[in-house]
């Protein structure tokens, strides 16, 4: 009976330790960041009647996904235990270090995870990352001028542990040490706020934007009459954003050139353009075009008076939505084969573009990110210098799902901050936005639906220390400070061995 007793007590005194704390809390966390993957629509072009297997289809992607990103979290959890035994001072840099570098793998993970042919790889695919819950605590997000979000991600890591270990320990002279590291971090964030405030991104001339928001469904099959009232929208829109605007932006797959050239031919086409005004002005139209070498997302550049000046084919394609991914091929394949249809066949693979983002102008350099580019850090200071930056954003795919329209949303409010400039996002199924340099919301749209967003931004040619060096900073410390911890360690455990 005390053996029973003393087993009953030691089972309650067992606590979770290494991999699966942050295994179990990942697993929550990313259950609740990817939960939009219930709203996904575009299995209605598939025709599946079989409720069931439609839910398979999207319960394991998602199992897959969030399994994934937990084990990532798991391990930096098993890395806090193995490091503990560190000095205590040191503790706040090791675990941020540890963390950042843990973070940024995996978002290279994610990509590798769901890779096709047309996939974009690199650490591109930052859904989740802890950074973007702070998109609007401005002392935090400015700061990402400097160190994005990974030096977001150092610093949320570096506080975190100073506070548990201030509490937690009863050495005065470690707190004392603890409390100046915290304090010297702190100003330094105080004085990048100053910094970042006092630049002068407002001065020079001002350009007058007006974004066109639409709502129109992704269906396999469209009715004549939805074809042409979506169209006839668009048109009124264009018409009097042309009055007042100097740049009118459409959200992604609009097909509004494309759709007026199957109306007209290719000089009533020249002619309508050059009729919306007596100036000059620019149209950021989104196609989906199909060319020799495949299917393309393609944003297209039309000034009014000039033609098509540029063009932009989307590079990071989404997983199951624009390209198939390597992992998905297998289970497919056996759905065809049960069920008769032909997923595959029926759903649009699209080709990855390869020019580069920024297009020129006149004396502007825009920089367009079609729908999830946003998600990229990189792709979104790619090329350096630009003056403003525009999102072509398509929600409906996910029916407008308001949780994935915030987190895209947080997103790119560090991407306004990262590099400094203005960013207008135009909406398909959801809100659009203008964002300031600093990463606030300015102007919004009130609802969803087809309507006209218009103001005026300040192009500018700052370049922040995000903007010339990246992530790479971040990382080489990060790695320095695990690396300061584990070369010692390694020396001793090679001695014992020997």
């Amino acid at each position: 009976m005390g053996r029973i007793v003393g087993l009953y007590k030691k089972t309650l005194n067992i606590k979770p330790r290494g991999f699966w704390p942050g295994f179990i809390v990942g697993l929550f966390y990313f259950s609740w960041i990817f939960w939009w993957f219930w709203s996904v629509r575009s299995l209605v072009s598939f025709e599946i009647e079989n409720r069931i297997l439609a839910f398979l289809i999207i319960l394991l992607p998602y199992i897959i996904t969030v399994v994934g990103m937990s084990i990532f979290w798991g391990i930096f959890s098993y890395g806090s235990f193995t490091l503990k035994n560190s000095r205590p001072p040191f503790l706040p840099l090791l675990y941020a270090g540890t963390f950042t570098i843990v973070e940024y793998l995996r978002a290279l993970f994610l990509g590798l995870l769901w890779a096709g042919p047309e996939s974009l790889l690199g650490a591109h695919w930052t859904l989740g990352n802890p950074a973007y819950l702070f998109a609007d605590l401005s002392f935090v997000k400015q700061s990402a001028a400097y160190w994005g979000i990974y030096g977001v991600d150092f610093l949320i890591i570096f506080f975190g542990t100073v506070l548990f270990l201030s509490v937690w320990l009863r050495n005065k002279k470690t707190k004392k040490v603890l409390v100046l590291e915290m304090f010297s971090v702190i100003a330094i964030l105080t004085l990048i706020n100053f910094v970042q405030s006092t630049n002068k991104f407002e001065v020079g001339n001002k350009l007058t934007i007006s974004i066109i928001q639409t709502k129109n469904p992704i269906k396999s099959l469209y009715e004549p009459e939805e074809l042409l009232m979506d169209f006839s929208e668009k048109n009124k829109l264009l018409k009097e954003a042309a009055n007042k605007s100097k740049v009118i932006i459409f959200p992604e797959s609009t097909d509004f050139s494309k759709t007026l050239s199957g109306f007209l031919d290719f000089t009533s086409v020249q002619k309508y353009f050059n009729n919306l005004s007596q100036k000059n002005i620019l149209i950021i139209d989104s196609n989906r075009i199909l060319e020799q070498d495949g299917l393309k997302s393609k944003a297209i550049l039309i000034d009014s008076k000039e033609g098509v000046v540029g063009f932009y084919d989307k590079k990071l394609l989404t997983p199951g939505g624009e390209s198939l991914p390597y992992i998905a091929k297998l289970p497919f394949s056996i759905f065809e084969h049960l069920t008769k249809n032909k997923f595959i066949s029926s759903g649009a693979v699209f080709v990855k573009g390869r020019e580069s983002n920024t297009q020129n102008y006149h004396d502007s350099k825009v920089k367009i990110l079609t729908c999830s580019d946003i998600i990229s850090p990189n792709l979104s200071r790619e090329n350096g210098q630009f003056d403003f930056m525009v999102n072509l954003n398509n929600l409906a795919v996910f029916d407008g799902n308001p949780k994935i329209e915030k987190q895209l949303l947080s997103m790119a409010k560090f991407r306004a901050a990262e590099n400094n400039k203005y960013l207008a996002i135009s909406s398909n199924f959801g809100h659009s936005y203008i964002i300031n340099p600093l990463g606030n919301v300015i102007d919004s749209t009130d609802s969803t639906g087809y309507q006209i967003l218009t103001r005026g931004i300040v192009p500018n040619q700052i370049q922040t220390w995000y903007n010339k060096l990246g992530d790479n900073p971040v990382l080489i410390i990060s790695f320095l400070v695990v690396l300061a911890y584990l070369k010692p360690a390694l020396k001793i455990k090679f001695l014992n061995f020997n």
